[in-house]
């Protein structure tokens, strides 16, 4: 009696084992009629996937379109606000900024702005600036020294250093070094911290002059 593998129509030779080209093809019908099989038992839940699938593509195609329409009406908001000549209309302008797209990379520059334009509540709007997702590092960078700026200017020393403690790009760091010689505890630290702004790379020819003057008088 020949014996005979009953596996999708494949014949084991009789008397011989399978070669290894047998056993490969005999792999490859068990793994498609289990494939079969599956397919066949859960039909309607690969239908059901399907479906859903192309919903959610088609769902990420009105999402990029939702979010580019919203990015161009918080650019031309934005725009609309920087072109005002009117600061009270102005700051209006920015407040709406920040509250329709608060999210977005011009809700940062609204906040920068309103540091400057509504004197009030500046720190609020640094703060607000320094810890928004989608600000840039210098814009970032910038709202710090701008804070520890006003921490020293209300005698708050010990939380201007705080801020002038973290990093900032080399284009920041003569003023973070004038700041930090401004808030500096004794004589010996400012004038190192001096020394160090007027090393740095320079943007400012006002900064630099007012530093080199002062350590102009240091050293008289």
């Amino acid at each position: 009696m020949n014996d005979k593998a009953p596996v999708t129509g494949t014949v084991m030779p009789e008397g011989n084992a399978p070669s290894q080209g047998e056993m490969d093809d005999l792999k490859r019908d068990m793994r498609s009629a289990q494939w079969t099989h599956w397919a066949q038992t859960n039909q309607k839940r690969i239908i059901a996937a399907v479906a859903a699938l192309v919903i959610v593509l088609m769902a990420g195609g009105l999402w990029k379109e939702q979010i580019k329409s919203q990015h161009s009406a918080a650019a031309s908001l934005y725009q609309q606000a920087v072109n005002e000549q009117d600061k009270t209309k102005q700051q209006s302008l920015m407040q709406s900024v920040v509250s329709q797209f608060d999210s977005s990379a011009y809700s940062a520059l609204a906040q920068m702005q309103l540091a400057h334009l509504d004197q009030a509540h500046a720190e609020d709007h640094l703060k607000a600036l320094i810890t928004h997702p989608e600000a840039m590092k210098e814009w970032v960078w910038q709202a710090r020294l701008d804070l520890a700026a006003m921490k020293i200017e209300q005698g708050d020393k010990a939380a201007a250093n705080a801020l002038l403690a973290k990093i900032v790009g080399d284009q920041y760091q003569q003023l973070r070094h004038y700041l930090m010689a401004m808030a500096a505890a004794d004589a010996v630290e400012k004038e190192k911290h001096l020394q160090k702004a007027l090393d740095a790379i320079s943007n400012d020819k006002v900064l630099k002059s007012k530093i080199e003057t002062l350590m102009a008088q240091k050293a008289s």
